[in-house]
């Protein structure tokens, strides 16, 4: 009886002790496993976002101010006068947006994206905004900028057109600054180089195969009236944009660059229509503009030049517009309604007329 409670305790302590191996082997594993999920989540990116959220938000008032100082100084340099977005009250655009109440519609490279005003840029959308600037560059021509936080990483979108389609900005100053400005880093403007070789050119670099402005002749600027069987139709030239408006209202507006790279052939329609009101143009001496859709491959252009005419007794400015692959005019522009309208049967000796 005696033999048998002993073997009975050196059995009954063997399971405990088996029993607590299990148990201490089934804790490592568990543990094991946790520090493999660990290490197989901590790329650099994901440690960063982590460390970035943890503060509660990505963007605060002191980068928001430093960009405001930055905007001024750098729109200083472009010769544009910026309007920040308040917070409050929604920017509106010469174009007819409004932002960022209009962000829920727009569209990112012709695509469907979430974008969305954040002032802390901690939201759940492809593009949380945190500051916008507006530049009304004429009555029908803006520049607006989105800074952006999408996925914890500052990108700066900027719209151009007429429309709602945004695409990441090339212009290296902006890009840098603002991931200068997100870092805590300093910031630092830069004046663009002016071409030596055309003082009507501008050089600096404006990104997507822009090497700046084209520069109308300044006997071409202002607003100009051709009388035809349709009706009555009006020009509009500014520094660097030309509107042709035709007898029944329809508008054609372009913005003239200086393309760098050749024409490419590929171009999706979503693209084409982003750069529906940019033109290629160039100077035709002193007195002409000549300009090309920004995609165009076939086909003649348009071109405008500056004209004088003896009308009356006394000297008058014209514009003369053709389109194709000549120099031949397929209108004159007054500088007046009654001017157009009194001379609209005329035809003078010393211009080519396509007709």
């Amino acid at each position: 009886m005696k033999k048998l409670t002993i073997i009975s305790s050196v059995i009954l302590s063997s399971l405990l002790i088996l029993t607590g191996c299990g148990s201490n082997s089934s804790k490592k594993s568990n543990v094991t496993s946790k520090v493999k999920v660990v290490k197989q989540s901590s790329s650099k990116k994901s440690q960063k976002g982590v460390a970035k959220k943890k503060s509660g938000s990505l963007w605060n008032n002191d980068k928001d101010s430093r960009l405001e100082d930055f905007m001024k100084q750098w729109g200083e340099v472009m010769n544009q006068t910026y309007t920040k977005y308040d917070g409050t009250n929604n920017i509106q655009t010469v174009s007819g947006m409004n932002y960022p109440q209009d962000f829920n519609s727009a569209t990112v490279n012709g695509q469907n994206v979430s974008m969305a005003w954040d002032k802390k840029g901690t939201g759940k959308n492809d593009y949380n905004v945190v500051a916008i600037y507006n530049y009304n560059k004429s009555s029908s021509s803006s520049i607006t900028y989105a800074f952006t936080l999408a996925d914890g990483e500052p990108i700066v979108l900027v719209n151009e057109g007429s429309g709602n389609n945004w695409s990441e900005t090339k212009n290296k100053s902006l890009k840098e600054n603002f991931v200068n400005i997100f870092d805590g880093k300093a910031t630092h403007v830069e004046k663009p180089k002016v071409s030596s070789s055309s003082s009507t050119q501008s050089s600096e670099d404006l990104g997507e195969d822009r090497g700046g402005y084209v520069t109308t002749p300044e006997a071409m600027r202002g607003t100009w009236y051709s009388k035809g069987e349709d009706g009555m139709k009006k020009l509009v030239i500014s520094e660097h944009e030309i509107t042709l408006i035709s007898a029944d209202g329809e508008t054609n507006h372009a913005v003239l660059y200086k393309r760098t790279k050749d024409t490419p052939s590929d171009v999706s329609e979503s693209e084409r229509q982003s750069k529906e009101e940019w033109r290629s143009a160039g100077n035709i001496g002193a007195n002409g503009i000549s300009m090309r859709g920004w995609y165009q491959l076939q086909g003649g252009g348009e071109h405008f030049f500056t004209h004088e005419e003896e009308i009356n007794g006394q000297k008058v400015p014209l514009v003369l517009y053709g389109f194709g692959a000549n120099d031949l005019t397929d209108y004159v522009y007054y500088p007046s309604e009654d001017l157009a309208n009194q001379q609209s049967d005329a035809k003078y000796d010393d211009i080519n007329y396509k007709f």
